[in-house]
């Protein structure tokens, strides 16, 4: 069996258990993890960037993407989301204003794009772990992004022949992402029907559909940033896995996708919990 493979095996397995300890177990070691993972997030991609001639603030993003999930996870019903979005944007104009460069204004894109793609997203991890049967929502959601990934994976290599993205991602396939697709509503609808039979089942199967879709957009958004960087991976930190964005990027946007469809359609569109 194939070295590599047996790395990647072991360590998804660790990462399994270490994630079902911090997510069960919640309170400070749960925001610390996802700050902590978002942190390291958000050093890869601005690695990343910097091998592209780019040079975004990570002190900026970090403090401002630390303070937003703080603050939802501490005050989740205070209108104060909009806060760290203000202080990331001031800050960096006024860092370009104290050292100005019009060849460096760009950075400034970089460094509020830096903290929307990275804590955006998690933070969302951290809305749904909040919520009423938070805990069994973050594994519904896991688990049926990690299904779309899974049987993407299988089905591209068992019959995969047109691609799906040759210029971003050539191995990818259509045949692969349909599979994908497929994985994650029987992942979703199996979960729901024995971890969460208060969800129907055609929430369940459009919380897989729309978890497939767009877990495979997450994915492919950051193949297309590392293909700007002209990178293989964005970090080695994760043995057989690349980086934290490299094993996360699905959920990157399958988290913010499944929290709103859960608050709009399942918890506030007449779903009562009994």
């Amino acid at each position: 069996m194939d070295e590599g493979f047996i790395t990647r095996v072991l360590s998804a397995i660790v990462g399994i258990i270490l994630l079902w300890f911090i997510i069960n177990r919640g309170e400070a070691i749960f925001l610390s993890f996802i700050v902590l993972m978002s942190a390291v997030a958000n050093w890869e991609l601005h690695r990343a960037f910097k091998k592209s001639g780019k040079d975004p603030n990570i002190i900026y993003s970090t403090l401002t993407g630390t303070l937003l999930m703080v603050t939802v996870y501490f005050l989740p019903n205070v209108n104060t989301i909009f806060l760290p979005f203000l202080i990331i944007i001031i800050l960096s104009f006024f860092s370009n204003m104290v050292n100005y460069d019009r060849n460096r204004m760009e950075d400034i894109v970089y460094t509020i794009f830096s903290f929307v793609y990275t804590f955006i997203p998690f933070t969302h991890i951290i809305l749904i772990r909040n919520l009423q049967y938070g805990v069994a929502f973050v594994w519904w959601v896991f688990v049926t992004t990690w299904s779309c990934d899974t049987f993407a994976y299988i089905i591209g290599m068992l019959i995969g022949s047109r691609k799906l993205a040759p210029d971003i991602s050539p191995n990818k396939s259509i045949e692969g992402s349909i599979g994908g697709i497929f994985g994650s509503i029987a992942a979703s609808f199996l979960f729901a029907r024995y971890a969460l039979p208060q969800i129907s089942a055609s929430d369940a199967v459009i919380v897989g559909l729309l978890v497939g879709i767009f877990s495979q957009i997450g994915d492919l958004s950051a193949s297309l940033i590392k293909r700007f960087c002209k990178i293989k991976d964005f970090s080695n930190l994760i043995p057989g896995h690349g980086g934290v964005l490299d094993r996360f990027d699905s959920a990157l946007f399958s988290f913010p996708v499944a929290y709103y469809y859960i608050i709009i359609a399942i918890q506030k569109g007449g779903f009562h919990w009994v």
